[in-house]
């Protein structure tokens, strides 16, 4: 039976999920779903008992849930009770049971596991002794750890006896942990460890380092005799310097604790939390720099609860990886990191992190072929980005040979025109220029298996990129600055750079670094009347150029360029209503000549709807050349013609107006 036929009878299900299917980020959606299937269970038990199928399906709700958000420890516990009313204990453990496999740091998902677990006997000793062992180096660092180490210490004390080595060696580990409820293990410590020797509660090694670190005065000759004679002194004196360091490191860690938010939730953490999180994990490398015997387990537990918050942001993932590479972290640990940011956690949009996994893989394991996996299966998620495209033709072109270097240059030029071939016309090199090197239309087989499969996944908006990549070596490492404008200038007028905002802004300022003021000309007028790119980047292009112009044209110059330069001026103008802007109503007509949206422009009466038979025109206009030069004489009066037609009805272009 059909998901959709199962869900006939349940019309509210049915909807909660169509809302989540518009929006599946949504943490009310996810809670009114959930809400639902409690009340479900709880109303209709024995129905969902008798139904495998319709369980099931409420199973694969969680289950969708908590595999793409593994950190949403509330909805664990949640989908465990509603296991446990329909099918019983043991199947509501094996829940559990996943998800301190898939969340191993959340304290609150060992505790259930851990109080299930012993409340219904179903392991061994041996087996729940090597669990809490896993347990404690998972989350009993943490500062509110107190309920998994009451666990831990009752167990000890039902299988041991309270006044066994085996007992207090446990609780031995637990006073050095800065813990919120640290003074009652310190409290029954003390009470208990009169009756050892110091030896079984401190290793010798550690023991000698502490008893030097006191300087005495006093020669020791034997360490063996003097820890014989001094058994309970040294008690007393190194767990109360231990009991003092504890207690100021839980009361500076509260500081931070008491601000911090430690929860998921699918709403992204503000500046401010990040902050927070970023002065607590400062704090705390501060603290482990200083004591190179400190337990950086410490560290590590806090790294991984500051991701619990965070985990949807590359901040924290980025600066705890830093920490493990700098620290020779194991190289397991950091990839197993990169793959749940990158797979699993960080939007795609957060570049920064796929990009140290990249240099990572490339640095430190010199794995270029993963590297080379990484980048492609990020493109193909991000069709659009040119930042990308242009990071992975970077690193395929410092991966080469100055041979293949500029084989591969070739490539991409071939690649380009393909895309033109196969999208627009090819027929677009400049009848004035030769081809450039190696793109004659009949030999555009491309050599690079890179580049082949890249053809595949570029667009309108990437493919342009591919020849600022190209350009870009021409122009820097050949220094080849003929081929670099011809390459440029052959694409002037494809389809392949028409939406490619990195392909327009290199050619102008390759050509501004020339100070070819013709062919910066030849650019912005296929900008400005042909191109796809933002009105905000085309008009900071027509500033940049307006700038130039004004400061290097000659004087005659100027009388030639000042009409271009004053529609320019107009055009970026953010005050200056649309019908005053010639360029912009030329790309929404889809490229006409410019000289037909000049009349247009002409005949409009101070409204795009209205046109009139003839507008009062300026025929003594005052040139920009002009302006700029001193004179005492006052400008003459403006002089007009169609002055007798200013009277005449106004035309609408919408009769109904």
């Amino acid at each position: 039976m059909s998901d959709n036929s199962l869900l006939h009878n349940f019309p509210q299900w049915e909807k909660l999920l169509g809302k989540l299917e518009d929006d599946p980020f949504s943490d009310i959606f996810w809670n009114e779903l959930i809400m639902h299937h409690e009340k479900l269970a709880n109303e209709h038990a024995d129905l969902l008992r008798s139904r495998k199928e319709l369980r099931l399906l409420m199973y694969s709700d969680f289950d969708r849930l908590l595999t793409k958000y593994p950190y949403y420890a509330k909805y664990w516990t949640r989908y465990t009770k509603i296991v446990k009313l329909l099918e019983g204990v043991l199947p509501s453990i094996e829940i559990l049971k996943r998800a301190t496999v898939v969340f191993p740091h959340s304290l609150e998902l060992w505790v259930d596991y851990l109080v299930n677990l012993l409340t219904n006997r179903v392991k061994s000793d041996d087996e729940i002794q090597k669990l809490l062992e896993h347990a404690e180096d998972k989350v009993g660092f943490h500062f509110l750890a107190h309920d998994f180490w009451d666990i831990y210490l009752k167990w000890a004390k039902s299988r041991f006896g309270q006044n066994s080595i085996e007992y207090v060696k446990v609780l031995t580990k637990v006073i050095k942990i800065p813990l919120h409820q640290y003074a009652k293990y310190n409290e029954e410590f003390q009470k208990l460890s009169q009756y050892f020797a110091v030896l079984d509660l401190v290793s010798k090694e550690e023991l000698i380092l502490y008893i030097e670190g006191k300087k005495t005065k006093d020669v020791i000759s034997n360490y063996d005799d003097y820890i014989e004679m001094n058994s309970q002194d040294l008690v007393k004196d190194y767990f109360g310097d231990l009991l003092k360091e504890v207690q100021i490191r839980s009361q500076e860690k509260w500081k931070f604790e008491s601000i911090v938010r430690t929860s998921f939730t699918l709403s992204m953490v503000t500046n401010e939390e990040l902050v927070n999180w970023n002065k607590y994990l400062d704090y705390e490398e501060a603290y482990h720099s200083k004591m190179p015997n400190s337990n950086e387990k410490e560290l590590i537990s806090l790294y991984e609860r500051a991701l619990i918050p965070t985990c949807l942001t590359s901040d924290i993932w980025i600066r705890y990886n830093r920490y493990l590479i700098q620290n020779n972290g194991q190289r397991n640990h950091i990839i197993a990191n990169f793959n749940k940011a990158c797979d699993h956690f960080v939007p795609l949009d957060s570049k920064d992190i796929r990009y140290m996994y990249i240099r990572y893989m490339e640095l430190k394991e010199k794995n270029i072929e993963s590297c080379k996996s990484i980048y492609v299966s990020t493109i193909e998620k991000l069709l659009n980005d040119s930042e990308l495209i242009d990071h992975y033709l970077e690193f395929l072109i410092n991966h080469e040979s100055k041979e293949n270097q500029r084989t591969l240059i070739d490539d991409l030029i071939k690649c380009a025109h393909l895309f033109n071939k196969e999208y627009g016309s090819d027929n677009h090199l400049d009848k004035k220029r030769k081809p450039t090197h190696n793109s004659a239309k009949n030999n555009l087989e491309i050599n690079s298996p890179e580049i082949r499969h890249l053809k595949g996944l570029i667009n309108f908006w990437t493919a342009g990129q591919l020849i600022v990549n190209a350009c870009k070596y021409m122009w820097f490492v050949d220094k080849d600055i003929r081929r670099t404008r011809d390459t440029f200038m052959s694409f002037l007028n494809t389809e392949a750079v028409k939406s490619s905002k990195p392909y327009w802004f290199m050619a102008f300022k390759f050509e501004l670094s020339q100070r070819n003021k013709k062919n910066l000309t030849h650019i912005i007028q296929q900008v400005r009347s042909y191109s796809t790119l933002s009105i905000s980047a085309i008009n900071l292009l027509l500033t940049e150029y307006t700038a130039f112009m004004l400061k290097n044209l000659s004087a005659s110059e100027l009388k030639q360029f000042d009409r271009d330069l004053y529609k320019n001026i107009i055009e970026t103008d953010f005050q200056s209503s649309t019908h005053m802007k010639t360029y912009l109503k030329t790309r929404l007509a889809g490229g006409s000549d410019s000289e037909i949206i000049d009349k247009r422009l002409l005949r409009e009466n101070g409204h795009p709807a209205a046109t009139s038979e003839g507008r009062p025109q300026i025929i003594n206009s005052i040139l920009l050349t002009e302006v700029t030069k001193s004179e005492n004489d006052p400008y003459p009066l403006p002089r007009f013609r169609n002055v007798e037609k200013a009277g005449l009805n106004v035309k609408h272009i919408h009769e109904s107006l």
